[in-house]
């Protein structure tokens, strides 16, 4: 009886562990690269902190473009 109670927790400790493991450095660089306006994510993280709220990013924020001079009017 104890002998496959352990083997139980193990195995499902196996399982959590490799679902926990799936993508997650993959997954939390997934939405980041040199167009992201990082300073834009720390203000809105910081405020967010002094607010009490949590802010959970699903598409992080672009640079702004900049513009072309012969785009101008």
């Amino acid at each position: 009886m104890k002998r496959s109670i352990l083997f139980f927790v193990a195995g499902m400790s196996l399982v959590l562990d490799g679902c926990a493991s799936m993508g997650g450095a993959q997954r939390a660089n997934a939405g980041y690269d040199s167009n992201v306006d990082m300073g834009k994510v720390v203000a809105v993280n910081q405020w967010a902190e002094t607010k009490g709220a949590k802010v959970v990013w699903i598409n992080y924020p672009q640079k702004p473009k900049n513009l072309d001079s012969s785009q101008v009017n």
